[in-house]
């Protein structure tokens, strides 16, 4: 593994730190704090394992371009927010 690859394994590695010490002051955000902090360690896990193939990859993009702009409008419908008072 190049110094490169290790220096960013330490960064990430010191950022989930960071994120569980804040998760442990802010009991409001803690799940999210701490999940977040869980998945940086998991890459790292990862990379370090060697894990495979992943269970679940990616969707290929030209998935998405095979959509209309009709279907993607209806899809979005639901999420708009209204902004008023």
């Amino acid at each position: 593994m190049s110094d490169e690859a290790k220096k960013a394994e330490i960064l990430v590695m010191k950022a989930a730190g960071e994120l569980r010490k804040a998760a442990s002051l802010d009991k409001k955000r803690y799940a999210e704090l701490s999940g977040v902090a869980d998945y940086l360690e998991s890459i790292i896990h990862e990379t370090e394992l060697g894990y495979g193939q992943p269970l679940y990859p990616d969707a290929p993009a030209a998935a998405s371009a095979t959509m209309s702009a009709d279907e993607i409008k209806k899809m979005i419908k639901p999420f708009k927010v209204r902004l008023s008072r």
